[in-house]
């Protein structure tokens, strides 16, 4: 059972402004929002980054056999790949998120990462059919050695910066796409926090409780800054003049 007092204890915490106790204050149940925001972008961070990786692994074969096999293949790979791009990212993940509703993590992860991954495709095809023109690769091919030797052992890890760069900017888009599902309500649902629903549970009090939604928007607007000020550095870095 729990207490009258420990009750209005609870009450009495409720849409507290920013203090030396609570920094980012606290929301309508009188939990720490400073708190909420910390873990909440460990939940964001951890779906854009396993999205980022699923995306990486369906996108690097399938380019890859775009890109070096040519001819129809490559059209209709490729045919596909312009497909998916023409509808807008957020609509298609959207349509499928409200079909389906998908009601964990790991199915978010999932959705994200499957109807994500068709720029690393198009990057990894281009990159492909760049690479293969070259010197070594056409010796490779004289020597006999396997495709499958040539592809993942002289193509792949010449386009790594490439990739390295892609994923880096595509991390901060990943982590405003789960914000903006979340904050609707069909990403990470709660009580488990993330950036997205914090932001959303301030969303009827922004102008008495401002600091549920501002302090999370702040983070997510450092975050995705920062992932492609990173991005632009690896570019530069790594010199890579076409991604």
């Amino acid at each position: 059972m729990i207490s009258a007092d420990a009750v209005s204890h609870h009450l009495d915490q409720s849409y507290k402004a920013p203090t030396l106790n609570n920094w980012f204050g606290t929301d309508k149940f009188g939990r720490d929002v400073f708190s909420r925001v910390m873990y909440g972008g460990r939940i964001s961070f951890t779906v854009a980054l396993l999205s980022v990786v699923l995306a990486v692994i369906i996108g690097i074969p399938y380019g890859l056999l775009a890109g070096y096999t040519g001819g129809k293949v490559d059209e209709i790979l490729s045919w596909f790949i312009n497909l998916f791009m023409s509808i807008p990212q957020f609509l298609l993940i959207l349509t499928v998120v409200a079909l389906f509703e998908p009601n964990s993590i790991s199915w978010i992860v999932v959705v994200i990462g499957l109807l994500s991954w068709m720029d690393i495709a198009r990057l990894v095809r281009n990159q492909t059919y760049s690479i293969k023109e070259q010197t070594f690769i056409k010796a490779s091919v004289t020597l006999g050695l396997s495709k499958k030797r040539i592809l993942y052992h002289h193509i792949l890890p010449n386009m790594m910066p490439s990739l390295i760069v892609a994923s880096a900017l595509m991390l901060g888009n990943v982590i405003l796409l789960e914000a903006a599902l979340s904050f609707i309500g069909l990403g990470v649902q709660a009580p488990i926090p993330s950036w997205g629903n914090i932001i959303n549970d301030g969303r009827q009090v922004l102008l008495d409780g401002w600091w549920i939604s501002f302090f999370p928007g702040v983070a997510i607007l450092i975050t995705v800054t920062c992932l492609n000020l990173l991005g632009e550095q690896l570019q530069n870095i790594l010199d890579i003049r076409t991604i």
